[in-house]
């Protein structure tokens, strides 16, 4: 009788388990684009990590693009640390189109002086 309890409630919880987190994929393209802007927020926080970047195009009109990237947890873990965002740094974020207007998932990051940052990536 326990063993049919236990079976009966895993199935009625599997759809609520399978449910507490989301794939990038839901979220994000498979298309890859680049935008350059100016730091101006960095939140290292759980589920997910961002970077808020200014961008000024060719006319003058600004955009706020929101860059995803996993979560401080993960990033800890994995030994990377968003650390190296400064508030008003020039970067080129690259990575997979947003659904929603300027968001993106960070693939990497370019700095001014030529230097990269590579978060590893979450499998969908």
């Amino acid at each position: 009788m326990k063993k049919r309890l236990l079976f009966v409630f895993t199935i009625i919880c599997l759809p609520i388990l399978a449910n507490a987190h989301h794939s990038t994929a839901a979220n994000f393209t498979q298309e890859i684009i680049s935008v350059k802007g100016i730091i101006e927020r960095v939140r290292s926080v759980n589920p997910h990590s961002s970077i808020l970047i200014k961008n000024t195009d060719d006319e003058g009109e600004i955009t706020f693009w929101l860059i995803e990237t996993t979560s401080r947890t993960t990033l800890n873990r994995q030994g990377v640390s968003l650390d190296v965002m400064e508030v008003g740094s020039e970067i080129t974020a690259t990575g997979r189109k947003g659904r929603r207007e300027y968001t993106m998932y960070l693939q990497k990051i370019s700095f001014e002086d030529g230097s990269e940052f590579f978060p590893r990536q979450d499998r969908d």
